[in-house]
């Protein structure tokens, strides 16, 4: 039975506690839109979390909320980031990408929505000593080395640093945020770049947390605060669904919604120091 049917079917037979299952794992349609909504959701902290097969977090939660206001569902298929990246802007399997931040190569493949802003740091160990405060200092430090998540990026002027330390032969990619935790509390690497939210949730859900004065987070000149959104897939989604689909979240991340999501699951204090409105 098609998905779009069984919820309606639910709906008119009153199976209140079957129509909330349906809705929390995404496995449903908006009722204006033509057909289920796929949005690939990569495990990042309390950003996007899976628990029991349910996707929650941060960004589902309010993407869930914004559908329920405009009567709309969507589907949240569990996925590596690299693959996540992959279904909308190369397979073209998936219909939008969030959250995602902003470069000038994702803007030729897909539009962009921006929610908020994040702020990019640069996160070492407290011990590391004589930390770099600007991209040209870190550059000039060849003996730091980088762990980076592979596909992510905050910015072109973040894309273009990790081109730099690429061609110093200085970063190690890996596939997710509990991996660069564990290298660099074993020393495996120096530092890495990311706003500080991402790392502080990672590492709360797979492991013991982050003790106080573990981390050091040092903005960097020269690495601006990184527009982050969604992607909308203009491949896959026809032009109402793209402008329904638009509209709807632009006019939810500017009332408020999206910050009070954030404090539900961040102390307020990292909320602050990390993110603003666009």
């Amino acid at each position: 039975m098609a998905l779009t049917s069984l919820f309606w079917r639910c709906l008119r037979r009153k199976a209140w506690a079957v129509c909330a299952l349906l809705s929390l794992s995404g496995t449903s349609v908006w009722a204006e839109c033509s057909r289920v909504i796929v949005v690939p959701a990569a495990p990042t902290g309390f950003n996007v979390k899976v628990v029991d097969d349910l996707v929650l977090g941060v960004y589902p939660e309010w993407l869930r909320e914004v559908g329920r206001k405009a009567g709309c569902f969507f589907q949240f298929p569990v996925v590596p980031r690299a693959r996540a990246d992959s279904m909308v802007f190369a397979t073209h399997q998936a219909d939008m990408l969030l959250p995602a931040s902003q470069n000038a190569e994702r803007d030729q493949k897909a539009q962009f929505v921006h929610l908020v802003n994040l702020t990019p740091a640069l996160i070492t160990l407290q011990s590391v000593p004589n930390v770099p405060k600007d991209v040209r200092l870190l550059l000039g430090r060849t003996d730091m080395r980088a762990a980076l998540v592979r596909s992510y990026s905050w910015g072109d002027e973040y894309d273009a640093l990790v081109r730099e330390l690429l061609t110093q032969n200085r970063v190690d990619f890996v596939n997710d945020l509990e991996t660069i935790g564990r290298m660099l509390r074993i020393g495996r690497v120096d530092f890495t770049i990311l706003p500080p939210t991402l790392l502080y949730s990672a590492l709360q859900v797979v492991s013991a947390g982050v003790q106080t004065g573990e981390f050091n987070y040092t903005p960097l000149k020269g690495l601006p605060r990184s527009k982050v959104g969604a992607y909308l897939s203009s491949r896959t989604l026809s032009q109402p669904d793209l402008d329904l689909l638009r509209n709807q979240l632009i006019r939810a991340s500017k009332d408020g919604s999206l910050r009070a999501s954030f404090e539900k699951h961040y102390p307020s204090d990292v909320v602050a120091a990390d993110i603003s409105a666009n």
